[in-house]
């Protein structure tokens, strides 16, 4: 007999799913934006994903190298147009790479001759991000003493690796985030140690932006830029540093809006395949695992869910059809877990364990087959981001998200929902699980041979 108090606490969590896959659902699907809210508006979180060049389209621009303002080291007569190449594809990787650390994960930039051609995507205001990439800018770090003196450089932007905007919970301003490359973090750490207690200032094109008391050598290789800015004043000083680091100057010739190649009708198909697949494999789990299948159903909408959140929230995702198929294949690796899971269950229940020690059992024997598995897939999608063409990354980034959370939801959340729908039950009801003892096969093997010999000998069954 089952007590009421022992299942006060499985009565709970389920309805703490089931409210929770309700609510997700609820903001998924509905969008309040005439005044619902009084002053609020809210749009549901699916349609805040960002979309890539080929479901949404987006803008491009065409820059023209500058060659009347070449290096010195590249007009000096010796391999002049090799030194040009390699600065092109400099240059060419340094936008690729500030177009991804501003959330312009699909960004794609081409190297045509002398020229470059950026794509960007769903982008608000292409005009603006453009004029930044073309706007000759210079970086140098100089002694600071007073605004009329003007000091050797010390550093300039070449050094810089990455830049980027944070956000200072304690002065509530943004910030201009700096990297360094090898050998630059180490002339800043020279830099800062031998100006402690000084001022070290920072110019743009010559111009003075502003200074900063260096308290100690900073040997991070990192630093920040603060000044009481605002999120567009931030990202706009950001920009321009990381285009002072290029190679080369850029005069841009060119740019316009670009359609979707593929647009709704692609995205319509993808959500039909994902909707389709989730209710095929969840007829699938119930049909072959019952009640353990409903457990892992119950799991999986509210993996979907929140797997659709973190798509909507992330700021490195730009969703595109490579993405889509990241989506599908990481729902995939979460049955497959679920899978190996109730298999080791049945397992253990057929050797005569209990339903409950079957269960505990289960989960850790599939434990290290499931973490190995998700692991190298976690690897493959991390260097698909870090080396991967753009159109490549977006693969990368949403099977990354999709692998983490399939394993959080099929090693907690499913065992969870799991042993909260079994202490509704005792033993005797295994069969509601798909368990069966191996006695209890042999039993039914044996009835089947005597009621075929029976029906041979002429008996009546």
């Amino acid at each position: 007999m089952i007590k009421s108090k022992s299942i006060a606490l499985p009565i709970v969590i389920l309805a703490v799913f089931s409210i929770l896959i309700i609510l997700g659902a609820v903001f998924a699907f509905v969008s309040l934006d005439n005044g619902e809210l009084g002053i609020w508006n809210y749009n549901a979180f699916p349609t805040r994903i960002k979309l890539g060049l080929d479901l949404s389209g987006g803008a491009y621009a065409v820059y023209q190298v500058d060659k009347e303002n070449l290096p010195e080291s590249m007009t000096d007569g010796e391999n002049d147009e090799q030194e040009i190449e390699m600065a092109i594809e400099g240059t060419r990787a340094s936008l690729e790479s500030l177009l991804f650390n501003k959330g312009y994960t699909e960004a794609q930039v081409s190297v045509y001759g002398e020229t470059i051609r950026v794509e960007v995507p769903d982008i608000d205001d292409p005009e603006r991000i453009f004029e930044l990439i073309g706007r000759p800018s210079s970086l140098e770090f100089k002694e600071y003493t007073d605004s009329e003196t003007v000091n050797d450089t010390l550093m300039t932007g070449d050094e810089i690796a990455e830049t980027g905007v944070t956000y200072n919970s304690e002065t509530g301003y943004y910030e201009v985030a700096l990297k360094f490359t090898s050998t630059g973090s180490d002339k800043f750490a020279q830099i800062t140690s031998d100006l402690t207690g000084k001022y070290l200032g920072i110019y743009i094109n010559g111009e003075y932006v502003m200074h900063a008391t260096v308290s100690e050598a900073i040997s991070g290789g990192q630093c920040s830029i603060s000044g009481n800015y605002s999120y567009d004043d931030a990202y706009e000083l950001a920009v321009q540093i990381q285009a002072g680091s290029f190679p080369l100057q850029l005069n841009m010739i060119e740019s316009s809006t670009l359609t979707a190649t593929l647009g709704d009708s692609a995205i319509r198909a993808g959500v039909i395949a994902g909707l389709v697949g989730l209710l095929l494999i969840i007829i699938y789990l119930v049909a072959i695992y019952r009640l353990m299948g409903v457990a892992a159903s119950i799991a999986l909408m509210y993996y979907t869910l929140t797997y659709v959140f973190f798509l909507s929230v992330f700021p490195w995702v730009q969703l595109t059809l490579s993405g889509i198929a990241g989506i599908l294949l990481s729902m995939g690796m979460a049955v497959d877990a679920n899978v190996i899971i109730f298999e080791r269950v049945k397992e253990e229940y057929a050797k005569g364990k209990s339903m409950k020690a079957s269960v505990s059992e289960g989960f850790k024997r599939s434990l290290g087959a499931i973490i190995d598995g998700n692991v190298t897939t976690i690897i493959g999608a991390v260097v698909l981001m870090l080396v991967g063409a753009s159109t490549i990354k977006g693969f990368g980034i949403t099977l990354l998200i999709g692998i983490v959370l399939s394993l959080i939801t099929s090693l907690l959340i499913t065992r969870i929902i799991l042993k909260a729908i079994m202490a509704f039950h005792s033993e005797k009801h295994a069969s509601y699980y798909a368990l069966k003892r191996k006695y209890d096969e042999e039993t039914e093997d044996e009835k089947k041979i005597e009621v075929s010999s029976a029906a041979e000998g002429g008996a009546t069954v």
